[in-house]
Parts: C-alpha cells; sequence; structure tokens
C-alpha cells in the first residue's frame, strides 16, 4: 500500500515542475523542488497555452489568473510568407470555448511562471534556488530513491525528473541517450508593440509559410511586446549548447523573402537562437520509485504549440496517481501514470513532425496548390481544420476509468 502522504523530490521548476508541485500539494502531499538557477530569470518568450492545457490550469485554480495575464487567441491565421497573403484561417474565440470547454490563450512564458510561484508561495511548498541535484537509486531496504545536494542526502519516497531536454535525471538513471537534433532551428525574439504595423496587432496567431521555414507571430499585450519565432530546417547543429545568442542580420539574411516581416526584423531585440532537440521514444519513464516529466521524457517540435500544455496534462496525470486511493506500491503507481501518458503524448510528437512537413513545403508546384485547397477549406467547411484536432483540445483525462 502506498501511504496517505507521500514526501515527494521534483528536480526542476519549469512549468511542468511547478505545476506538479502545486497539484500534488493540493491534494495533501509533501513536496520539495530542487532548481539549478539562481532566479526566476524574466526572460523567453511567448507561449501558447490551448484548452487542454487551460483546464488544467482550471483544476489548479489558476485559470482565471492566468487569463488577466494572457490574450484570448480569436483565431490562426496561415499566410504566404512571401506575400503575407491569408491562405488558411481557423476560428477560435466563441467557436473553441463551446467545442472545448475552454479558450486558446497567448502569453509570455514569465508571467505564467510568475502565477505558478505566487500559488507555490501561497502553499508553503518548499523550493530550493541555486541547487544542483543529482539523483541515485537507493541500495536500502526501502528503495527510497535519494537527492544529492549540497553535499547532503535527502530521501525521498518518489522522485520526478522534470528537469528538461537535457535531463540528468534521465541521463543518469535510465540509462539512457542524448538528445538528437531534429534538424530544424528556431530563432525567438520580441518587438515592442509600438514598432510594429497594425497587422501584427490582432488577438490572433499568424503563421507565415515558406519552403523549409515559417514564421509564428502574435501580441503579448500585458508584456507590450509581440512575440516571433523564426524556424527553419537546418542540417546540422554545431553548437555545444542547444540555445546560444542569435544575429538579427542572420535572421533578416535566412528570412529576407518575407516581404511582410523585412520592416519588422529590423525592430528585433534579445534574439535566442534554438536548436530543436528530441530522442527516441522510451518504453517507459519509470525506474524504481524515479519517474521523468515533460521535455525529460517526451519533448516534441513545437509546431504545436504542446510543449507547456503536454507538461501541464503530466502534473495532473501524475499528481492523481500519486493521491488517489489506489491500491498497490508507488511503482505500481507510477507504471500507471506512465500508461495513462505514453500513447497520447506519442500521438502529439507525431503530430507536431506532420505540421513540420505541411508547414515547410518545398515542391514550387505542391505549395500553391496546398494553399489553394486551404481556401477552399477554409471558404466551405471554416471548422474542418480545427475539428481534425478535436482529440487534441477537447482532451479530458479520465485516468483510465
Amino acid at each position: 500500500m502506498v501511504s496517505k502522504s507521500l514526501n515527494i523530490g521534483i528536480i526542476g521548476a519549469g512549468i511542468g515542475g511547478l505545476a506538479l508541485a502545486i497539484a500534488l500539494k493540493q491534494k495533501g502531499q509533501r513536496v520539495t523542488i530542487f532548481e539549478k538557477s539562481k532566479f526566476f530569470q524574466n526572460i523567453g518568450s511567448g507561449l501558447q497555452i490551448s484548452p487542454n492545457g487551460m483546464k488544467v490550469l482550471r483544476e489548479l485554480g489558476l485559470e482565471q489568473t492566468v487569463e488577466k495575464l494572457a490574450l484570448k487567441t480569436e483565431s490562426i491565421l496561415l499566410k504566404n510568407g512571401f506575400n503575407g497573403k491569408t491562405v488558411g484561417k481557423i476560428p477560435l474565440g466563441l467557436n473553441a470555448k463551446q467545442r472545448f470547454s475552454a479558450n486558446f490563450f497567448q502569453i509570455h512564458r514569465a508571467d505564467l511562471i510568475e502565477v505558478l510561484v505566487a500559488e507555490l508561495k501561497r502553499l508553503k511548498i518548499k523550493l530550493r534556488m541555486d541547487t544542483i541535484a543529482r539523483v541515485k537509486k537507493s541500495l536500502s531496504i526501502s528503495r527510497k530513491p535519494i537527492v544529492i545536494h549540497e553535499k547532503k542526502e535527502s530521501e525521498f519516497d518518489v522522485i520526478i525528473g522534470a528537469d528538461g531536454i537535457h535531463s540528468l535525471t534521465r541521463l543518469k538513471c535510465f540509462n539512457a541517450k542524448k538528445p538528437k537534433f531534429l534538424r530544424q532551428v528556431a530563432y525567438r525574439g520580441t518587438v515592442p508593440i509600438i514598432d510594429v504595423p497594425s497587422l501584427f496587432l490582432e488577438p490572433s496567431v499568424q503563421i507565415f509559410l515558406g519552403p523549409g521555414m515559417h514564421v509564428v507571430c502574435y501580441p503579448l499585450p500585458n508584456r507590450s511586446l509581440v512575440n516571433f519565432i523564426f524556424c527553419k530546417e537546418q542540417a546540422s547543429w554545431l553548437s555545444d549548447g542547444w540555445s546560444i545568442p542569435g544575429k538579427k542580420q542572420e535572421v533578416i539574411n535566412l528570412f529576407q523573402k518575407f516581404e511582410p516581416l523585412k520592416s519588422t526584423m529590423e525592430k528585433l531585440s534579445v534574439i535566442h537562437k534554438w536548436g530543436l532537440f528530441g530522442y527516441e521514444n522510451m518504453d517507459n519513464w519509470v525506474s524504481g520509485r524515479i519517474v521523468l516529466m515533460g521535455d525529460a521524457c517526451h519533448p516534441m517540435l513545437p509546431y504545436l504549440s504542446q510543449g507547456a500544455n503536454q507538461a501541464l496534462e503530466d502534473a495532473l496525470s501524475l499528481s492523481h496517481y500519486l493521491s488517489s486511493q489506489l491500491t498497490g506500491t508507488c511503482e505500481d503507481r507510477l507504471r500507471l501514470y506512465f500508461l495513462n501518458r505514453a500513447n497520447r503524448v506519442s500521438r502529439v510528437q507525431t503530430a507536431s513532425m506532420r505540421n513540420a512537413w505541411a508547414y515547410h513545403l518545398r515542391n514550387p508546384v505542391g505549395r500553391p496548390l496546398a494553399h489553394l485547397g486551404l481556401k477552399t477549406i477554409t471558404h466551405n467547411a471554416p471548422n474542418f481544420l480545427l475539428s481534425r484536432f478535436d482529440w487534441l483540445y477537447g482532451y479530458e483525462n479520465n485516468f483510465g476509468l
């Protein structure tokens, strides 16, 4: 049997780790988070929270707080990157609310982190910043895993690796390989709202499509910024890290044929260049009483904007199995979490890869035909494109019941 109150350690204070800590604490568990950064930096860019993610925040009691800092997404506009003409439109807004029982939102990553940290403090959850923590399996009869931190060892009933794409927990405890480069890079930057043309200010996600590349942009009014993500295919990644400072001129040169974006690219500031990495699918995220979540076990291309949303789903699922009145050991419950989540995230990963292909069509004949098809669908069946993702956005986790 699992005790009603567990002592749980979480490695990593990203969106997934913070949401998990809150969910566990709300269910009566004891939680400690270890984060290697000294403080939560006001960096990063925007992210999209889709209805499946908003419903997790609703469960945590944070939906309304997040909505006050975010912008409701009214539509997704698919555009020809060369001339800016709209080739497809996916209506969201009230349509999404009625279809999925929640809205789509755009928010700065720092704003979402601030909401989660504020709730963390309200619940008096232990948070150890500036702490490099390593996990090891225990050889004791209790089989409880250990976190090594600040020359000390702390034993926990369960340890969760929420430490991202370059997870040390994954490397050390699962005998796993390092992530591989997926031949995609993203340049992320922002432009002050006062410096962009009005077309970038509407409450929509705009996706400018081109051969082997695309650009995503949307406003973040709470920060008076417009968020831009420039994505392209690239054969190799030579840097030792997965994120390096980007150069504005490099973005301008690569996307020089995207006429609607030319003047705005000149205004870009604080550009980061990200190599997009992934793993070969793992057949298990559980090793004894150690378990992985989020990018530590299922990173995905950002072309469905599901990284943060799937981490939120993980948090709700994992907190359920560790806290509900189920029989069995901790290991049994962690295994149920894996079985609950694995097929779904695999499907999301596949759909994200498919979007990469669809956005980056290179064939000079196929691209115009595809755009014509999008126009026809938008005109004759405006909800068709969104309906293809009912399985994603309308998701309600019944935890296998």
